[in-house]
């Protein structure tokens, strides 16, 4: 899904109207339908005055999740990464034993 989809979805599904998400952007109503239907392009100062609008962070609105930087290795890959964390603890306590 487009992000101008997801603004519009987002305001929809909040009850908000084009007419007052364009008087808090200040622009005309007609402006700001353009941009929802992807003939404008969003700049980043106006999505930040978007999400503050709508009560939503740019994160969930990009869909970037930087809560798990795991999130993208694969299952022989986060075995691998505890392979060498388990490793290094033993390291370190063999480093303290001596």
């Amino acid at each position: 899904m487009e992000l101008y989809e997801k603004i519009r979805n987002i305001r929809e599904d909040k009850d908000i109207k084009q007419k007052d998400m364009a008087a808090f952007l200040h622009m005309q109503a007609n402006t700001y339908n353009a941009y929802e239907k992807g003939k404008r392009t969003i700049t980043a100062d106006l999505l930040k005055n978007i999400c503050i609008f709508l009560n939503i962070s740019a994160d969930e609105l990009l869909d970037i999740n930087v809560k798990n930087p795991y999130n993208s290795l694969n299952e022989n890959n986060i075995k691998l990464m505890e392979t060498i964390k388990k490793g290094l603890i033993l390291l370190q306590k063999s480093s303290k034993d001596k």
